[in-house]
């Protein structure tokens, strides 16, 4: 990469200032940098350099990994660039509080260990509008995927181009998703679980068989892989959002019923999932499998409490075993034992 600027001369707070960059919603430390570095014209080593210390590390491309920086070393990047700490921290989500690195020196670490999140590609109409030509741009998510709501495409960490998909024929997905945001946003973790649960039950079913005429019109429609496992997300999403409502009654049901009989809700339950079955065009002994499997270990929970408004003790929705203790669940954080999208292990 050629560079603006002779060999050692300075480009920190003291010396020539940065050109301005442009920031991404959720974009990750290393994305960030790279576009920095590219944008001045400097290698990303040398960036990092005027950071602080690295202890004899040298970059690595965004998509492999995240760099994280103490909080010396995120105000030396916020003075290079002209900027307001406390603004680029709430910009980039591995610059608060949380995530920085101990101690008051300058210095920046790439850890081998897994992140908490995953690095996705940004959707390509927003890298080509804010990235300042650098190209890819990587977002921090808790999925291994990422809708882009402003222009309509999907995007995962396997995608084999730029850009990601479009949504625009797939109005159906676009719907389910605002559908499960909402669910989520109004029931918190108990709506992210249901979710994942809701996910992994139809993606049983996807790998079951997977030339289910709606799947298959889906991603024949959007030009997709009729078995890609990282674009079925999408194929599957609007059942996988009723079978999450479906979810959610029983749930509450239960709670409103804390002693039970639970037979009245399990019957309904039933009754919702063989009507999704039915549009599906499911047999009975494919799609009861992994619901009498979610339905064993849901039976086998503990009843949550709390205090409403008025401080009255109220019962919340039922969680199983397995999702007690999730701080922040994903849609991986499902309490059945496969992974439907890895087409290597059985389900």
């Amino acid at each position: 990469m050629s560079t603006r600027y002779e060999e050692g001369e300075g480009m920190g707070a003291g010396s020539l200032p940065y050109l301005p960059v442009r920031f991404v919603a959720d974009e990750s430390n290393c994305s960030f940098l790279w576009r920095v570095a590219g944008i001045q014209g400097v290698g990303v080593d040398f960036l990092l350099s005027e950071l602080g210390d690295g202890a004899g590390q040298g970059a690595l491309p965004p998509h492999l990994a995240e760099v994280f920086l103490s909080a010396s070393a995120a105000d030396r990047l916020a003075a290079m660039l002209s900027l307001p700490a406390r603004r680029l921290r709430w910009a980039l989500p591995h610059l608060r509080e949380v995530h920085l690195l101990p101690g008051e020196q300058a210095r920046w670490q790439w850890p081998w260990r897994p992140l908490d999140r995953y690095l996705v590609p940004a959707c390509g109409l927003c890298a080509a509008a804010r990235s300042g030509g650098w190209g890819e741009v990587w977002q921090v998510s808790r999925e291994r995927w990422r809708i882009c709501e402003r222009h309509g495409r999907f995007t995962h960490i396997y995608q084999r181009k730029p850009g990601g998909v479009d949504l625009s024929r797939l109005p159906e997905s676009v719907r389910a998703h605002h559908v499960r945001g909402r669910l989520e946003r109004r029931f918190g973790p108990t709506g992210v679980v249901l979710s994942a649960d809701a996910f992994a039950i139809v993606g049983w079913w996807w790998r079951s068989m997977p030339g289910v005429r709606q799947w298959v019109g889906r991603a024949e429609l959007a030009g997709l892989g009729v078995q890609n496992a990282e674009t079925a997300w999408l194929v599957v999403y609007p059942e996988a959002v009723r079978v999450a409502r479906a979810l959610l009654r029983y749930e509450r049901q239960r709670a409103v019923q804390a002693d039970g009989p639970w037979v009245g809700a399990e019957s309904r339950l039933l009754g919702d999932l063989s009507e999704v079955a039915r549009s599906l065009a499911l047999p009975s002994r494919v799609w009861r499998v992994p619901v009498a499997e979610w339905l064993d270990r849901h039976r086998r929970c503990i009843l949550a409490s709390g205090r409403d408004g008025a401080g009255r003790r109220v019962s919340l929705p039922v969680t199983a075993l397995v999702h007690q203790g999730d701080e922040e669940p994903t849609s991986s954080s499902t309490c059945l034992p496969w992974e439907w999208t890895d087409l290597s292990e059985r389900v």
